[in-house]
C-alpha cells in the first residue's frame, strides 16, 4: 500500500513543484519585477559571433561589392545591431526610436526569419534607420547570436565586442538609461 501512495504522490509532487515555479515566474513578469530585458547573454564582453548574410537590396546605395553584410566595415567605432522582423509588432513600436538612434550611431539590421518583400514594405512603411540590412532566412544567425525573439538589440564597441544586449523594444526609459549611457561609456 505505501508503495502505491509513493508512485502516486511522487509525481504529483514534483508537478506540483514546478506548477509552483511556473506561477513564480508568470507573477514576476506580470507584476513588472522580472522583464525579458533581464534573460541573461553569454555574448557580453565577448566578439559578436560571425556575420555573413545576403544583402537586403534597399535604397540606401550600398557598394556594388557588397553583396553580403558582415560587420567589418563597421570596425573602429561602437555598432548597434538591431535584430527585427516585419511582423513583428514591437519591432514596429521602436522603429521611431531607432530612426533617432541612427543620427548617433551606425546601426546594422538583422531581418529575422522575414520574407525580402515583406521586409521593404516594412522599412517603406517606418523607416530605414539602417546602414545595412542581412536577410537571416532560415534562424541561424539569430541562433548564433542568442536571440530568444524579436526585436533584440546589441552594442558592439569599436573592437566588435558585445558590451550590452536589450530584448525588446527599444524605449524612451531604455534609451535614456540604458542605451546612452553605455553609448557614452564607449565615447559614442
Amino acid at each position: 500500500m505505501s508503495q502505491i501512495r509513493l508512485s502516486f504522490l511522487l509525481p504529483l509532487g514534483v508537478f506540483l513543484g514546478l506548477a509552483m515555479l511556473g506561477a513564480a515566474a508568470l507573477y514576476g513578469t506580470l507584476s513588472g519585477n522580472r522583464t525579458p530585458d533581464q534573460l541573461p547573454s553569454v555574448l557580453i564582453g565577448k566578439p559578436a559571433p560571425p556575420l555573413d548574410l545576403p544583402r537586403l537590396v534597399t535604397a540606401t546605395p550600398a557598394p556594388a561589392s557588397a553583396a553580403q553584410v558582415t560587420i567589418t566595415p563597421f570596425r573602429g567605432k561602437p555598432l548597434l545591431v538591431n535584430i527585427f522582423a516585419s511582423w513583428c509588432a514591437p519591432c514596429r513600436a521602436e522603429a521611431p526610436a531607432l530612426e533617432m538612434l541612427s543620427n548617433r550611431i551606425a546601426i546594422l539590421g538583422i531581418a529575422y526569419k522575414d520574407r525580402e518583400e515583406d521586409t521593404q514594405q516594412f522599412l517603406g512603411q517606418y523607416g530605414d534607420p539602417f546602414r545595412a540590412i542581412g536577410i537571416d532566412r532560415d534562424g541561424r544567425t539569430g541562433i548564433a547570436w542568442g536571440v530568444y525573439g524579436v526585436p533584440e538589440t546589441f552594442l558592439l564597441d569599436a573592437d566588435g565586442i558585445v558590451r550590452l544586449r536589450h530584448a525588446g523594444p527599444l524605449t524612451k526609459d531604455v534609451i535614456d538609461n540604458k542605451l546612452i549611457p553605455a553609448l557614452v561609456a564607449l565615447g559614442a
